[in-house]
């Protein structure tokens, strides 16, 4: 309630004015606001001519008058009443709407086209706008006027005629009146015309979420190639990236499903059938627990480079980057599957300059590293070579896994880099007993993205050279 005393606070015109504008939905908002600033843009240039018109005509009458009405001071004061009548009656000689009364000091006309002193004008130089009716015609018109005192008691008024500045302002205001029907209508048409371009091109993001949400993971926004051409389209080339980002990851979910599910099948088939073989018989040997351990070492494999994936690919893990010397790195991995290469009579190369500093996860690069030399020794052995190499360069480094073997075909290169992608066709295992399960090269990827870089399959002529191209700034979350 108000306080005892105050008047309740009631809105201004402006007030309601912007408050009706800005109520409703944001699409009837803009139509609003389109329409009264479409109005005012066609009736503001009429309004401000207007007002530029009438000062300009205010300020040449005003002038002129003043200085009919100086001219003949400074002559009176010099040289007389002849000779300031003289002037005045000269000035009365030419055609217009010029008016002139000079009263003597009782009051009666001495010079002029004036019947009387209009009413309310004294002699204070100030201008006035005052009716006053012409000696020759008798009409009564608007007046600019301007009066002073002259010698012995005399009164000057000099003035000049309204009316043509009248019949104008009439004009004006009727062309505005008649303006105002095909302003509105031009300032409704357009409002309308631009707010349902706006809400089509907000209902075609709408109409594709909608068909997102219904399971059409291929649906995009219909923008033009190329940049954009104005915010509407940059958004939609946005959420078509999104919307393309958004389907590759459910494909690969469902990828991992199915292949989890595949390659889950056959390991625990068989280490059932272990089992089984195990609960019948008399005895355990070694063999059998040897073989179910290698089952189950199997399976932790998988679901650990699994994991290790879709950790990678959230980009958990780059708040443990540190610089090390990649070299080295390769040096060890080296060391490491040495006993396993010369099993396989092949030859473990490290081609390295050192040190190579990058800041890296150690983890998860020597994990992928590990995985590429695997596949190596799995698939390439026939080649009797594996090269692990390290190279600086602008901005990075580049790192490689190349052997000798089968190599893989350009046109199966994207798919051997999808998750649990074997092509057993194009690359036989060489190692009896060693089948991947298409993981190497997809957490080789996934390491590389995590760093910001890349991972390439090239033609090592013969053979597969896996190459990983890595920053030297590390990718940001």
């Amino acid at each position: 309630m108000p306080r005892p005393g105050l008047s309740p606070w009631k809105p201004s015109g402006f007030s309601l004015l912007i408050a009706t504008i800005w109520r409703g939905t944001t699409t009837a908002r803009i139509g609003r606001l389109l329409f009264v600033v479409l109005l005012a843009a066609t009736w503001a240039p009429l309004i401000l001519l207007e007002r530029a018109t009438f000062s300009q005509l205010d300020s040449e009458a005003s002038d002129r008058i003043n200085a009919i009405a100086t001219t003949a001071e400074r002559a009176w004061r010099k040289d007389g009443i002849e000779a300031a009548v003289t002037l005045l009656d000269g000035e009365l000689g030419v055609p217009g709407p010029l008016i002139i009364h000079l009263a003597a000091p009782d009051g009666s006309l001495l010079l002029g086209n004036l019947a009387r002193w209009p009413d309310g004008v004294p002699a204070n130089r100030r201008l006035y706008r005052v009716p006053a009716m012409h000696a020759d015609h008798g009409d009564i018109e608007p007046y600019l006027v301007t009066a002073r005192a002259m010698p012995d008691g005399y009164r000057l008024l000099v003035g000049r005629s309204l009316e043509a500045e009248v019949q104008l302002q009439r004009t004006l205001v009727t062309t505005l009146v008649l303006v105002l029907p095909f302003a509105l209508l031009v300032a409704l048409l357009t409002s309308r015309m631009i707010t349902r371009i706006i809400a089509d091109r907000a209902r075609g993001l709408s109409d594709v979420v909608q068909e997102v949400t219904a399971g059409k993971l291929h649906a995009r926004v219909d923008v033009p190639p190329g940049p954009p051409a104005d915010a509407f389209d940059g958004m939609g080339q946005a959420f078509n990236v999104m919307l393309a980002r958004i389907e590759t990851l459910i494909d690969e979910l469902r990828t991992v499903t199915d292949g989890l599910a595949h390659d889950l099948r056959s390991p625990l088939t068989r280490l059932k059938a272990r089992i089984e073989h195990m609960a019948v018989g008399t005895s355990i040997n070694a063999d059998d627990l040897d073989a179910v351990s290698a089952e189950a070492q199997a399976l932790l494999a998988m679901l650990d480079n699994s994991l290790e994936i879709s950790r990678a690919e959230a980009g958990i893990g780059r708040d443990s980057f540190e610089s090390l010397d990649l070299a080295a790195m390769l040096a060890e991995l080296a060391d490491m599957y040495e006993p396993l290469a010369e099993d396989a009579g092949v030859e473990l190369v490290v081609a390295a300059e050192s040190p190579v500093q990058l800041p890296v996860h150690r983890q998860l690069l020597g994990r992928a590293l590990a995985n590429l030399i695997d596949n190596a020794l799995r698939y390439g052995a026939d080649g009797k070579r594996i090269e692990l190499g390290v190279a600086a360069k602008a901005g990075g480094a580049l790192i490689w896994v190349a052997d000798h073997g089968p190599g893989i075909p350009a046109s199966r290169r994207r798919e051997a880099l999808r998750r649990y992608g074997r092509l057993d066709t194009a690359r036989r295992a060489q190692r009896p007993g060693l089948q991947g399960a298409g993981l190497g090269l997809s957490l080789a990827g996934a390491v590389a993205r995590l760093h910001g870089g890349t991972l390439a399959l090239d033609d090592n002529r013969p053979g597969l050279k896996v190459i990983l191209d890595l920053p030297a700034t590390p990718a940001a979350e």
